[in-house]
């Protein structure tokens, strides 16, 4: 089975559980059919992909699914994120989660406590401030600026002689839209359901993880934003972009397991 990219990119994924990308367009729509999504298009033959090998869909603009659909990747645990047409993240969906749930009864009694909110704030900037000297010293390595740094959210320090330069922002949303998805299943991974990460509001775990997987794949897009990239990687290009996250998908997921186990760490102290 394929990772599906209909309309952004057909290549194979490794694993047993594929990602399936939904590129709105044409009249696409999703229908339940027994244990699979039968995904259709006008004029095409329908294809099934059986909901027991999917890891996560990310559907991106105007898909049209069924209820029954939605539901049954609900009840397979297989988070589904929506994009708008640009590839921003509009919403999400997660269904019940049979995983162990130490994650969620840590972040629970956090949440308790008066100082919860600012325990959780607090870990967030450790990690990111973890992730940004590493892509520093990555930076050093290529030749280019430690600046640069600044320039993976759009900053750019002042100064005629700084040589950073920020990714354009329309490839920050779709980047950001793509690892939603994969902080999704890492979450439900985790043994996150749909009521317990509403439970655990006002916390923007999906967001949060999602920003910070950023950090596994800043130092080949901002190569790109100073034109260091290699041939043909013109992250502007949605394809090129998919096939980047999805070429880094383990790396991504190593970072994103690593950043919960600190998380769970952070709230036992």
């Amino acid at each position: 089975m394929k990772a599906e990219f209909h309309g952004l990119l057909d290549e194979h994924a490794e694993g047993s559980r594929k990602p399936l990308y939904l590129q709105g367009h044409s009249g696409l729509a999703v229908e339940l059919d027994g244990r699979a999504l039968r995904v259709r298009r006008p004029e095409r033959a329908a294809v099934l992909y059986p909901l027991a090998r999917l890891a996560r869909v990310l559907s991106k603009g105007a898909v049209q699914w069924s209820c029954e659909a939605l539901l049954g990747c609900a009840d397979a645990g297989v988070p589904v994120v929506f994009m708008d047409g640009e590839g921003g993240v509009r919403a999400y969906l997660f269904g019940p989660s049979s995983g162990e749930d130490a994650l969620y009864r840590r972040l629970r009694a956090c949440l308790r406590r008066s100082s919860g909110p600012k325990r959780y704030a607090s870990w967030r900037r450790s990690m990111a401030d973890h992730a940004r000297q590493a892509l520093e010293q990555q930076l050093r390595q290529t030749g280019a600026c430690p600046e640069q740094v600044l320039g993976w959210h759009g900053l750019a320090p002042l100064g005629r002689d700084s040589l950073a330069a920020a990714p354009d922002e329309a490839v920050l949303r779709r980047l950001r839209g793509l690892l939603a998805g994969l902080s999704a299943q890492l979450l439900a991974e985790a043994g996150l359901s749909a009521e317990q990460l509403a439970d655990l509001e006002p916390l923007a775990l999906v967001d949060d993880l999602a920003e910070l997987l950023g950090w596994a794949l800043a130092e080949p897009v901002l190569a790109a934003a100073r034109g260091r990239a290699e041939p043909g990687s013109d992250w502007r290009d949605e394809r090129a972009l998919t096939a980047l996250v999805e070429a880094r998908r383990d790396e991504v997921f190593r970072f994103g397991r690593l950043l919960l186990g600190r998380l769970r760490q952070w709230l036992e102290d």
